[in-house]
């Protein structure tokens, strides 16, 4: 679902605005600002690197920290960004008026469920107990609407190149966050076809929500 959101709605849409210099622009500022958050959250939590801190008792806190509580705290904080800008996107959708904010808003509430739901049974999965879980999950879901509430605060009444390029931005994480972590993080609990029907079905999953839109 987040794959076809950036390359079915976001890019097209960013490109139909005018697309050109903001588009490239919002597109490597989105990709570099993934990839410092990647980078940072991997050095505050690096016993993910080592087999999500199962087995070496080195001392690290991060790692004692995350065996206790079962939350793998890039991925979760990773996601709350990402759904943070979810829902910015929304809102940008929303401010510029149209068909798409409908379409937008619908297909990443969908998303929004299964990512809650996926981070909720990997807390549950390294340990965390149901109210962690739920927290989590809570936790993430929430950071939708008020990004919504951000964005549309934010772009209201923008230029065309500021909502290009914050379409282009958002495109960027959405693309980062499937192929870097959710897709990566899929693999690594259980790699079998299962995760590769599930990929190409929310795929297939948004493009009949476009049609039918």
């Amino acid at each position: 679902m987040i794959i076809a959101a950036a390359t079915l709605d976001l890019l097209p849409e960013a490109l139909h605005l005018g697309g050109g210099g903001p588009l490239i622009i919002g597109f490597v500022l989105g990709t570099a600002f993934m990839l410092a958050l990647r980078a940072l959250l991997t050095r505050f939590g690096h016993g993910h690197s080592h087999g999500d801190g199962h087995g070496h008792g080195h001392g690290h806190g991060d790692s004692r920290t995350k065996v206790v509580t079962g939350v793998n705290l890039r991925l979760v904080v990773a996601l709350a960004v990402v759904v943070l800008i979810d829902g910015a996107i929304i809102g940008i959708a929303l401010s510029a008026g149209g068909a798409a904010a409908l379409l937008i808003a619908i297909a990443l509430s969908i998303e929004l469920l299964f990512v809650a739901a996926s981070t909720a049974g990997s807390t549950r999965a390294g340990g965390g107990s149901l109210g962690t879980a739920i927290g989590v999950g809570a936790f993430v879901a929430v950071m939708m609407p008020i990004g919504a509430v951000l964005g549309a605060i934010v772009f209201a009444g923008v230029s065309a190149p500021v909502l290009i390029a914050g379409l282009g931005f958002g495109a960027a994480a959405l693309l980062f966050t499937a192929v870097a972590e959710l897709l990566v993080e899929a693999y690594e609990i259980k790699e079998s076809t299962g995760t590769i029907a599930m990929a190409a079905g929310g795929f297939l999953l948004f493009l009949i929500l476009m049609m039918l839109m």
